[in-house]
């Protein structure tokens, strides 16, 4: 991906690289830097080694137009949204390998808390429709993280980090890295966090490993594997229950998770390194265990217990080269072009049984399964000095529903003799019923339809006073149709209509010296159901956020963060 520039060695990897594209990856297949038509955030290495906590999920509050919520209690459950859409609208990797559980209560969102800080290279966070990319579930947005790779020759490198408080609230991770007899590149990591709720027996603990090994191959293919496996275990009130404070049933919740993700991919440059070819498979599987006392509230629960099973393969095959230019001041420079072809398979179970008086516990078993076909391609043509067009397609086709085309167009535009650029984009995503969604004995509904969405974002950029200032204005308009959203009255989940979200977008930049900087974001982002005055639960109207970085001396850095959202239901 390329070193950061010169002028950023002092503090590297502000939240605001967003502009610094070379380093974003997510949000397109294509190689290669320049400015694109889409709002995104980067957290570096440096960023998060800078940050006191060893959690990932303490390092996404300070994104912009990114909400995290925890339901119930210390190790409840951990969603996030982007841009007021909801939590499984996100698509969440780890070096391209999808997390996303189609089984769980969110149906099909990802729990954040369970990722420690080990061997992490950067996150990535790229907001707005992105089914034209990686296909179904990406009509929020996607927040991938990347680890880091390892050179046959680096030297070794090891770091050890934790964090102790109150209420027996720990975590440390440990990493270490190094080149294998100069044949291969090996990373290894490890984290471990504990915490008790200080009002009841609820805790959580939670256990990760991780590996990642890359080896120069004969005739320039370089292979690269790696796996994640995690456990955790948490006893909280139930989601949605109303936590420590106004839950009527005292009784908590247990649930164990266990996850095994693994990954292997092979390249090889073509062409003089101008063209590439890529192979990628990867399998995740997970398993929950659970068992919840149900809720007494405005809505009754039954007790129930659940065994839910996840287990995604996937495989890839894509490739990008550059065709020649042309010719002439407007095609002075060729389509860069990315084609693939990729297979999911998809199996998902549960166990479930709810307790039915006076029988007992009764067995409402679930399973479902999917096969997705996708064919994607994508171009980037730069017209003339300043402007670069781009556009993408992805063709999604599943045996049992219905086919779907998601296309997405850009446009970035540097203006002439100054320090401003403008971009916009337009997308459309889409997203089929969660395996839970349609089969869960309390709230499913087999005959949901596919949610489908568009949006569109226009911004502008400055960069100037030699790269010390930088500032992204951004506005976004984001539609959600037929979307599945749990009906209290009926208590089922239902196609709900249209959900409308629109907003603001500010971030800022500013780094006087090269030991200092000062970052900030503010967004404006009001959601509601289109044509009422009801909105979604969890969305506030607007959240900001302020980070002064500094490291007046050599090893040493100091870091003062202020987080500030709104209300919300």
């Amino acid at each position: 991906m390329g070193e950061p520039a010169e002028s950023e060695v002092a503090v590297e990897g502000s939240p605001f690289d967003s502009v610094e594209d070379e380093w974003v990856v997510t949000g397109t297949r294509l190689p290669g830097g320049g400015e694109k038509p889409f709002q995104s955030s980067v957290l570096s290495g440096a960023t998060l080694d800078a940050g006191i906590s060893p959690s990932v999920t303490d390092a996404l509050r300070f994104v912009p137009g990114l909400h995290l919520v925890q339901e119930g209690a210390p190790g409840g459950r951990t969603a996030l949204s982007l841009r007021g859409l909801d939590p499984n609208h996100v698509v969440v990797l780890v070096d391209g390998v999808r997390l996303n559980d189609p089984t769980n209560s969110r149906g099909g969102s990802f729990d954040p808390s369970t990722l420690a800080l080990v061997d992490l290279e950067r996150v990535e966070i790229v907001r707005g429709p992105l089914s034209s990319i990686h296909g179904a579930d990406a009509i929020g947005g996607v927040v991938q993280i990347v680890t880091r790779g390892v050179e046959p020759d680096d030297a070794l490198r090891a770091r050890v980090r934790a964090r102790t408080g109150r209420f027996h609230a720990s975590e440390v991770a440990a990493q270490a890295s190094a080149g294998v007899g100069g044949i291969a590149g090996l990373a290894l990591g490890a984290g471990l966090s504990t915490s008790r709720d200080p009002h009841s027996d609820g805790g959580f603990d939670a256990a990760s490993l991780h590996a990642k090994l890359r080896v120069p191959l004969p005739f320039e293919v370089d292979f690269e594997t790696f796996t994640r496996i995690h456990a955790s275990s948490a006893r909280s009130f139930p989601e949605s229950s109303g936590g420590p404070e106004l839950a009527t049933l005292r009784a908590m919740e247990d649930r164990d998770v266990r996850e095994v993700l693994v990954g292997a991919s092979l390249e090889r440059p073509f062409l003089a390194d101008a063209a590439h070819l890529r192979l990628l498979a990867s399998r995740a599987s997970r398993r929950e265990d659970l068992e919840s006392p149900g809720i007494i509230g405005p809505e009754v629960v039954p007790a129930s217990r659940a065994g839910d099973e996840y287990e995604r393969w996937d495989l890839s095959l894509i490739g990008d080269g550059t065709m020649p230019a042309f010719g002439g001041p407007v095609f002075s420079q060729g389509t860069r072009l990315v084609a693939g072809l990729t297979g999911i398979w998809e199996d998902g179970e549960s166990d479930t049984a709810l307790q039915i008086p006076p029988v007992g516990f009764v067995p409402f078993p679930f399973y479902e399964t999917r096969r997705t076909l996708g064919l994607f391609g994508e171009f980037e043509q730069p017209l003339g000095s300043a402007v670069v067009v781009s556009g993408s397609l992805r063709f999604d086709s599943t045996p049992d529903a219905e086919d779907r085309l998601s296309p997405a167009v850009g446009l970035t535009s540097e203006i002439p003799e100054t320090p401003f650029s403008v971009f916009g984009r337009f997308g459309q995503g889409f997203r089929r019923p969660s395996f839970y969604a349609l089969g869960n004995p309390i709230v499913g509904n087999p005959s949901l339809g596919i949610e489908r969405s568009q949006g569109w974002e226009v911004g502008a950029r400055y960069r100037g006073l030699g790269d010390r200032v930088g500032v992204q204005l951004g506005y976004f308009d984001l539609e959600v149709e037929n979307l599945h959203d749990f009906d209290a009255q009926l208590f089922q989940i239902v196609g709900r209509g249209r959900l409308v979200s629109r907003g603001v977008e500010l971030e800022l930049s500013l780094r006087p010296r090269q030991e200092f900087e000062l970052v900030g974001a503010l967004s404006f982002n009001p959601t509601d159901f289109g044509g009422t005055s009801r909105a979604p639960l969890n969305r506030p109207r607007w959240r900001g956020f302020a980070e002064f970085h500094a490291r007046p001396f050599a090893n040493w850095d100091f870091l003062l963060r202020v987080l500030a959202v709104g209300s919300s239901k």
